[in-house]
């Protein structure tokens, strides 16, 4: 085991320029698919409730078609199928585009529930009070639906990060192609792809703990409809005192039902 870790201590100031700038390249394109990724969902959400069918069938289709293929395949058939059609890419460009088409879908649905989220009767009093339909959705709708949609979103961004060591298929000199050369040429594959996996650990870490702790901070301050808030002289009841309580008062309704029915029967006797 000592051994294990002083290959590092040997090797390490040789591996990490190179795993350094591969993370480098690595976090680029997936902000850069997450950028890509944000305005094609935002266009799809458009298309969908934009009220023209065919546009909003197309939109949907889309969503589903996308969801449905692995970003492998997507990833492959930017890179391999677009020359044939007279344009050629990058890698690093063919990756951001993939990263992008595929989790535009995703985006699109946490936008769309984040709205959906937002009750249809404070719009309608938002317009009852004067305000045009685009005060209603920049003041009321927007902030309330921002609210929801902020940590799917970092979850996102998140997901896109890792996926993008998919792109090391199509020749893209992210952390993952720089740990496979590294790896081809040192002979210590378990080494190498260890410190990478602590490279992506450290990356995605943060924004996980980031996201949920925005996800707590605002449904902490999150209002629900129909949730009945027990009084405090209750809540602080024991489950004992609790089921005296509903033990003496259903012997009470009992013991009444038992004397209706009694003066009942009496009364049809005579």
């Amino acid at each position: 085991m000592t051994a294990f870790f002083l290959t590092y201590l040997e090797y390490l100031p040789e591996w990490w320029p190179r795993l350094l700038d591969g993370a480098r390249v690595t976090a680029s394109l997936s902000l850069l698919g997450f950028v890509l990724a944000l305005g094609l969902g935002a266009l799809l959400l458009v298309l969908q409730r934009g009220g023209v069918r065919p546009l909003a069938t197309l939109a949907r289709g889309y969503v589903v078609a996308v969801r449905t293929v692995p970003l492998l395949a997507l990833l492959l058939t930017l890179y391999f199928a677009l020359p044939a059609l007279g344009l050629t890419l990058p890698g690093f460009w063919a990756g951001a585009l993939g990263l992008g088409l595929h989790g535009s879908a995703y985006v699109a649905e946490i936008l769309r529930g984040g709205l959906l989220s937002v009750h249809r009767g404070q719009r309608e009093a938002a317009l009852a009070a004067g305000l045009s339909p685009l005060q209603v959705f920049v003041r009321v709708v927007w902030p309330q639906a921002l609210r929801v949609m902020l940590a799917p979103l970092l979850n996102t961004y998140v997901t896109l990060l890792k996926d993008s060591s998919l792109c090391a298929l199509i020749a893209t000199e992210e952390l993952m192609l720089a740990a496979r050369a590294i790896a081809s040429e040192s002979f210590l594959p378990l080494h190498i792809f260890l410190l990478v996996g602590v490279f992506y650990f450290a990356i995605a870490f943060p924004l996980s703990m980031l996201s949920r702790l925005i996800e707590r901070r605002l449904r902490r301050g999150r209002r629900t409809l129909g949730r009945h808030e027990p009084c405090p002289a209750v809540r602080r009841r024991s489950p004992r005192s609790h089921r005296r309580r509903y033990t003496h008062e259903s012997r009470s309704v009992q013991s009444r039902l038992c004397l209706d029915r009694a003066s009942q029967g009496g009364h049809g006797g005579r």
